[in-house]
This record gives C-alpha cells, sequence and structure tokens, in this order.
C-alpha cells in the first residue's frame, strides 16, 4: 500500500530545518520528516473501522510546514515526536467494513471529516465539547487507542466510521452522490472558509477584508457574496493571478502589499494616524476582517485596520509564537476571535438547529451558490509528489491554486491496486432537491480553473528521495533496493532558490 508519513521526530526536524536553508533536497531526503513508502496492506484495527480507497487529495498550505519541519517546538509541543498522516483533503470510496460498522457501507463515497476524538476513541465519556458534537475541539485526542494508518496520501486509509462524510446521493440520478468527486475534494477547505464566515457574519452593506487569496480566502470569498451578497468585500492579494480570479469571484477592491496602510484607509474612509515611531493605526476601517495568513505581520495589521467594535477572525494558523502589538483590543474595543477548522453551525443562521459544517457546506455547493471546484489548477499522480510540492511552493511561476493527487493518474506499475474499484465519473454539477433557505443568497460569480497539467514520474521509493527523471527506465532491481539508488533531482525542484521558501499557509 503506497502510503505517506510525517515523522515529526525532534532530531528529523532539527536536521531537516538546519539543512533545507540552503539545500532543498533536504525535504525530499531519507532523514526528512516527509516518507513515502510502499507497504503491505494492514488489517482493519477494529471492527467500526473502514477502509477506503482514494480518489482525490488536495495539498493544504497546513501541510507545507510539517513538510519543511518549519515549526516551533514551544507552540507545537504536541506534535513533536507524532507520526502524521498528510492529506485531510480526500475524498474516497468505502471499499471494506467492520463488523460493528453500522452508519457506512461498501461503495458509499466520503469525504475525510474530522481527526481521532471521543467517539473514535472509546471513551466511557466524551469531552464537553465531543458532547456538544465539535470533534474538532476534542480535549482529549491523545487518548491511547486505535491509531488511524494513511490518510489522503496514501492508496487507502482506515479510519473509524464516525470520523467520515457519507456523500448524500443525488435524486436526479440515483446511485451517484449528489457531488463529483472535485466537488468534494475542495469539501474540506470549504467548511473551514464556511466555518470562519459564520464565527462572526458580516451584515449587509459592512466593510469586509479577507487577507490572502489562496484557496481559503477564496473560498472565504465565496462563501460571503453568497451569504451576504450586499457586503462590500475587499481582498489583499500577493500574487497577480490572485487579483485576477479574486476580482471574478467578487471582491469589490483589491489591498496590493505595497502601501496598504494608505490604500486600506482610502478604500474605507478612515483617518490614518501614525505614532511617534511611526507605527500607522486608522480611525476607522473594516467592520470585519478574515486573516486567512495567521502571520504576525497580517494579524497585526488587521487589528490596525478595524474599526472600534469591529471583528478580527482568526483562520490562519502557523506554527511558531506570534509577536503582537495588541494595543487595539482593548483601546479600540476590537473584538478577536479564532476559528479551528468546522464543527457544528447553527443553520439556518436564524433557527437553534445545529448541523455539521460539512452538511451545510455540501448543501451549498450543490444547489450552486458555492463552486469550489473552480480553484482546482493542476493534477499529480502520487508518485509524483515532488513536482507536486514544486508546483505548490512557485505559484508566482505556476499560477497554482488548489493543487491535487488523482488516484487515477498513478502509474499501475508503481502501484498495481492504486486504482480505484470503479471509473469515477466527471461530472460538472449537481443540483440539489430543495432550495435552500438562505438570507441573502445569491450566486457566486462565475470563473475559470486553469490548467490541469500534470507530469507522472514513476517512482517506488521507500523514503523521499530524489525521483528518476522523465523517460528513465526502472532498474530491475528497483522495487527492491530502492534505498540504494542516487539520481538527480527534478528540474523544479533544481530551479528553487536556496533557502526556505515553504509558505506558512494556504494563502500567504
Amino acid at each position: 500500500m503506497w502510503i505517506a508519513t510525517l515523522d515529526l521526530d525532534p532530531k528529523r526536524v532539527l536536521v531537516t530545518s538546519l539543512l533545507g536553508r540552503f539545500w532543498r533536497g533536504a525535504y525530499f531526503s531519507s532523514f526528512a520528516p516527509l516518507q513515502v513508502q510502499n507497504l503491505p496492506r494492514r488489517p482493519l484495527p477494529a471492527p467500526d473501522w473502514v477502509r477506503v480507497r482514494n480518489r482525490l487529495a488536495g495539498i493544504c498550505g497546513s501541510d507545507l510546514p510539517l513538510i519543511a519541519a518549519d515549526v516551533d517546538p514551544r507552540v507545537a509541543v504536541a506534535l513533536a515526536g507524532q507520526q502524521l498522516y498528510p492529506g485531510h483533503e480526500v475524498v474516497g470510496e468505502v471499499i471494506e467494513v467492520g463488523d460493528a460498522v453500522q452508519t457506512l457501507e461498501v461503495g458509499d463515497i466520503v469525504v475525510l471529516q474530522y481527526a481521532p476524538h471521543c467517539l473514535t476513541l472509546g471513551v466511557p465519556t466524551p469531552c464537553r465539547a465531543c458532547a456538544a458534537g465539535d470533534y474538532n475541539l476534542c480535549e482529549r485526542a491523545s487518548q491511547p487507542g486505535p491509531a488511524q494508518i494513511g490518510s489522503g496520501w496514501s492508496e487507502e486509509m482506515l479510519v473509524h466510521e464516525r470520523q467520515l462524510f457519507r456523500l448524500p446521493a443525488s435524486p436526479e440520478k440515483p446511485g451517484e452522490p449528489l457531488l463529483s468527486d472535485e466537488q468534494a475534494v475542495m469539501l474540506e477547505p470549504t467548511a473551514v472558509a464556511l466555518h470562519a464566515v459564520l464565527r462572526c457574519p458580516p451584515q449587509p452593506h459592512e466593510r469586509v477584508l479577507i487577507i490572502g487569496a489562496g484557496t481559503i480566502g477564496l473560498l472565504t470569498l465565496q462563501v460571503v457574496r453568497a451569504l451576504v451578497p450586499e457586503a462590500v468585500v475587499g481582498v489583499m492579494a500577493r500574487h497577480a493571478f490572485q487579483v485576477e480570479r479574486a476580482t471574478r469571484l467578487g471582491a469589490a477592491h483589491i489591498i496590493y502589499p505595497q502601501d496598504h496602510y494608505r490604500e486600506v484607509a482610502r478604500v474605507t474612509g478612515a483617518e490614518l494616524i501614525s505614532g511617534p515611531l511611526g507605527q500607522p493605526i486608522l480611525l476607522g476601517g473594516y467592520d470585519v476582517i478574515y486573516d486567512t495568513v495567521g502571520h504576525s505581520q497580517t494579524l497585526q495589521d488587521a487589528l490596525r485596520w478595524t474599526r472600534s467594535g469591529g471583528t478580527v477572525v482568526l483562520v490562519g494558523r502557523r506554527l511558531h509564537r506570534l509577536h503582537l502589538d495588541l494595543t487595539p483590543v482593548w483601546s479600540r474595543e476590537v473584538n478577536l476571535i479564532g476559528s479551528q477548522t468546522h464543527g457544528q453551525e447553527y443553520w439556518p443562521p436564524d433557527q437553534p438547529r445545529r448541523s455539521s459544517t460539512f452538511a451545510v457546506a455540501c448543501e451549498l455547493i450543490a444547489q450552486g451558490l458555492l463552486a469550489p471546484e473552480q480553484l482546482i489548477t493542476h493534477r499529480f499522480a502520487l508518485s509524483d509528489y515532488r513536482h507536486a510540492l514544486s508546483t505548490v511552493l512557485r505559484r508566482a511561476q505556476t499560477r497554482a491554486i488548489k493543487v491535487i493527487f488523482d488516484y487515477a493518474l498513478q502509474p499501475a506499475l508503481v502501484v498495481p491496486n492504486v486504482r480505484a474499484s470503479r471509473m469515477r465519473r466527471r461530472q460538472t454539477r449537481q443540483t440539489a432537491p430543495a432550495a435552500l433557505h438562505l438570507p441573502h443568497a445569491a450566486p457566486s460569480a462565475p470563473s475559470t480553473t486553469g490548467s490541469l497539467s500534470h507530469t507522472s514520474v514513476p517512482n517506488e521509493t521507500a523514503s523521499l528521495g530524489p525521483a528518476p527523471s522523465q523517460g528513465s527506465s526502472p532498474s530491475p532491481h528497483h522495487a527492491t533496493n530502492r534505498s540504494a539508488r542516487s539520481l538527480k533531482l527534478p528540474r523544479e525542484e533544481q530551479e528553487l532558490a536556496p533557502g526556505s521558501s515553504f509558505e506558512h499557509a494556504d494563502d500567504a
């Protein structure tokens, strides 16, 4: 079974972090945190677990700092020494169920929704968060119990049935799921953006700013435009192609990194004040700001660009300590709240009933109010992961937004059993059976996807060593003596300048 792991042993993290400053190949070496192996299939660890054969899996910006060992143990202390499986954006098909499974059947199309929590670990008395259905905030996830095997960047994954979200069936096409595979693989990041907006929904005609124009930033823009079309939404973008995409999705204005304080003051009509040492702050500003980057600078700017009594929602995360001046929190009574992936939402907003963020996002996508599949720009086979990661890192040149692994592209000679059990039908759009009760609902602005080009490089290495160049034929001993081979890095990795350039957030 082709499987990728992240081994965050402190020694691996330290060595990779130091060498990666001047040698890009350190991130793809045998001692790096990211390891890729072709291992025997494992049995189900418990009777209420299932086996899922993956179809599509996304590369999230939160995966990149872990691959680059760009973490601060003082912040990410819970990750130290743990072995993780990358790829939480994934859609697949259930191909085996345990005897005690009650909610899933073989053939169901599912999306990975939750990490291990009280219910999957069999904790007799669930914690307060899990009892309320907020499994993303579980307080006992470190308890011993059956461990998940594999994730999105694996041929298969073995997970508890309560970790999965089963896609509803299409009422118009019996036997088919409500969403296409492309829509389903984007369900998790869509839920992240939806949860962030519902943490502090803007009111009609309020001024909103989204910092960051990567996947989460653009999805946040789609959500705000769908739920509150009267809101005036601006986007702070870094690259020209992000500006183009944000404009197509309905951004009213763009804030560029250069001279941004003056630009924010001009757009919002706020008064720009400079302190004795040149530290500026605005009197006035945006009503709500969603920071999807999460750096010290972006968060500090967001606090200074928000009007008195306004709100900053911290969506992006960085596994380093942040150095902030929190003066606006008390001097201007700016509200600073966090958003942790997804959970349970009051939906419709004016009703007391709660639904999972995934269920709400699924309905919005099915109704055509959100189109997250438009953000998929590149596809790769998992064996071509170096090229895929390089495409993400060089987004200024590649114009990448969402890069995914497509298991239909996986060469059969590399992993014989990697192909899906049945061929996927590419669907462009699905229609939901009933209208959704949305306040101020409006369809998302149309957009176009970028190039879906890919280059498949067969590779069956047991560790993340250099991949063979295209056209090279595998050695007869390639599968049995993998660690002894020494090959050149692909051209994309050689072109990367020395030093760490891994983006710390999906929208940086």
